[in-house]
């Protein structure tokens, strides 16, 4: 899941001070267990049991200026059914939960995700002896909605229905004669066909490995970057796009598979012909658009050529759009548009 820090900035900015900010947690499992951190108050329902922790140690922390919320990981992988161990050895920690392990240590940026190296924007840090980890990596990695109370006060992580894939980050980064270069590399968990997730990972690998290649090889010195983006991702859609800077040229990429086809798809596959057309008839439109589908569920063109206002937005269920999107994609885009 890709957690929406910007609506946790909106709802606690009056309360907000220098440094971290202490915020309640509760965690839901299934809509039957909601806990939280100490302290616990119980309060009995029908068919549901919640245990709500207001103070205490432990609590989840959140850095104003560095847009950061953190997550105690014991708390968070107990209270959702998983386990924590300690390796003594390598001194790292070990998180289980339904057959996905996730290993890393405070500190370090460099962690493993079912088995494939990942780069932590915001490496874990021991507080207190209370090791914590940046809520958007736990919330994909436990398959949860980070949701927020503004009567309460409290973050919730809520479950989520069926197998969603994990998208998680790694970056190629180097510096040599007077280049310097930083993209970040999309890392794919979760699909049914493990055969299908492994090649679709290496294939990625060795694009974005080409772009480095083809900067590297250029004349003069200069810098490349490029920033992920995570889209629509469900079991049947995954929809990623890259923005960044190649010296001072905008460069944007995008990629859209049908997951249940494992195949790329162009936005000619989604839309009926009509839907095409009312598209072409808002903004100019390519043979091989660059388009992804945001989280919000809007269908996202992007003019590579321009400077400014790149990005043009359709919401996938408005009046463009309504009832245009081919029948095996509109059960999931525009069904149920934000």
């Amino acid at each position: 899941m890709y957690m929406k820090k910007t609506a946790v900035i909106i709802c606690v900015s009056a309360a907000m001070i220098c440094g971290a900010i202490r915020l309640s947690m509760r965690l839901t499992e299934a809509k039957e267990l909601e806990m939280e951190v100490s302290k616990p108050q119980q309060d009995i329902a029908a068919q549901e049991q919640t245990k709500i922790y207001n103070g205490g140690e432990n609590m989840p922390l959140y850095y104003d200026e560095e847009d950061i919320l953190l997550l105690p990981i014991r708390n968070v992988a107990q209270g959702l059914g998983g386990t924590v161990t300690w390796d003594k050895t390598t001194k790292s920690v070990a998180v289980t939960y339904k057959g996905k392990k996730l290993l890393f240590e405070a500190g370090n940026s460099s962690a493993q995700m079912c088995g494939y190296h990942i780069t932590l924007h915001t490496p874990p840090q021991s507080i207190n002896g209370c090791l914590y980890g940046e809520a958007s990596i736990l919330s994909d990695f436990f398959s949860t909605e980070v949701r927020w109370d503004s009567a309460k006060k409290q973050i919730s992580l809520k479950s989520k229905e069926g197998v969603i894939p994990i998208i998680a980050s790694d970056f190629l980064v180097g510096k040599s004669q007077g280049k310097e270069y930083s993209l970040e590399i999309p890392v794919i968990m979760g699909l049914n066909d493990g055969s299908y997730e492994k090649g679709l990972n290496k294939e990625i690998m060795q694009e974005i490995q080409g772009l480095v290649d083809e900067f590297m090889l250029g004349d003069g010195d200069g810098n490349f970057h490029l920033q992920l983006e995570k889209g629509l991702v469900n079991g049947d859609f995954l929809s990623l796009c890259w923005s960044g800077k190649k010296d001072e040229q905008t460069i944007y990429k995008t990629i859209n598979i049908d997951l249940r086809e494992q195949k790329t798809k162009l936005l000619t596959d989604m839309l009926t012909e009509k839907g095409i057309a009312n598209v072409k008839a808002q903004v100019p439109f390519a043979e091989n658009q660059l388009f992804y589908i945001t989280e919000q569920k809007e269908l996202a063109l992007i003019d590579s050529g321009k400077q400014e206002q790149a990005v043009v937005l359709f919401p996938g269920n408005g009046d463009v759009l309504k009832g245009q999107w081919q029948t095996k994609y509109a059960d999931f885009i525009s069904a149920s548009a934000m």
